[in-house]
């Protein structure tokens, strides 16, 4: 996943939530013929490094391959190139058969699907999502729910794919009221999985800066509260670290002092000892440097 902002421990909660959608499912739904889908697998490759994205998911598959699974609301040739690259990274890793398949949002009709390197040539699979409608659809699962009606697995497939379908909204806004939807699906467990794979899947087109209008929305629920939780316990051990380090730089800054005052006498005054005490770091390191020789004329320039 490509947000900065979710954190290890909150990735594998989404990937718990979205095994339980995904497991056993084909993509049938999408005109895919694929074997089923056993787990969501991690996407860090650490065999090289492509670019400052990773890829976006990857499935195991029931006869053992591999599902890569990428999700483009734009298009650009050098794409395919990306892809391309993570294959081959993800195949230097697993020695296994890999499927790609680049799921196109309501925008897009049509793309490039096949690399042409000479005599190696790079081919995905490709899904439009414009084929569906994504307003039909909402309103018909939305009516479920009122009634009281069982979802369907395609039902819920559809609600985590609802903000890629042909709509007049953008992919924001969509996913925001697909997890308002899903808030009301009765059955604890199907809501869970869905919200988590909405969660997962919006990470690939939702901007940072809406993600915080989506916590608002699941803030709630079992697994929003997971992840406020783990963001919570984040935020601590951030501030706890930044609060040693501040400790230890007060601690060099009066053992600075206590030197320079041996040195100096008299001449090393309070308004100095003040100077080092609002000190940056930088400063604070120079002058620890060079704490033996330093001469009180070039003490108070650095101090300036």
């Amino acid at each position: 996943m490509k947000g900065t902002n979710i954190t290890h421990n909150s990735q594998d909660i989404i990937f718990k939530k979205m095994s339980v959608i995904f497991k056993n499912e084909t993509l049938k739904y999408y005109e895919l013929n694929l074997p089923k889908i056993i787990s969501v697998k991690p996407t860090e490759l650490p065999v090289i490094n492509v670019s400052d994205r990773n890829m976006d998911f990857v499935f195991e598959l029931e006869d053992n391959s591999l599902l890569h699974l990428e999700f483009q609301t734009t298009w650009k040739k050098a794409d395919l190139l990306r892809f391309a690259q993570y294959d081959i990274a993800l195949y230097q890793k697993e020695r296994r058969k890999i499927n790609t398949v680049v799921i196109y949002s309501g925008k897009y009709e049509s793309a490039e699907s096949e690399l042409d390197m000479g005599l190696n040539k790079y081919k995905v699979l490709q899904v439009f999502m414009i084929k569906y409608d994504g307003i039909k659809r909402y309103k018909e699962i939305k009516g479920k729910i009122e009634k009281g009606e069982p979802l369907t697995d395609k039902d819920l497939m559809d609600l985590v794919f609802l903000p890629l379908m042909r709509n007049e909204k953008s992919e924001e806004e969509v996913t925001k009221e697909a997890l308002e939807l899903a808030i009301e699906i009765p059955d604890e467990n199907k809501k869970e999985a869905v919200i988590g794979s909405l969660l997962g899947f919006s990470d690939n087109y939702v901007r940072e800066e809406y993600l915080n209008k989506l916590k608002e929305v699941i803030r709630m629920t079992k697994i929003g509260a997971s992840l406020f939780e783990e963001g919570v316990e984040k935020g601590k051990r951030e501030g706890k670290r930044e609060g040693e380090r501040k400790g230890k730089l007060e601690e060099r800054k009066e053992l600075i002092i206590e030197i320079l005052n041996q040195r100096f006498g008299e001449d090393f005054d309070k308004r100095l000892k003040e100077k080092i005490r609002k000190a940056n770091e930088e400063t604070i390191n120079q002058i620890k440097k060079n704490i033996l020789n330093i001469t009180l004329e070039e003490l108070k320039e650095l101090l300036k």
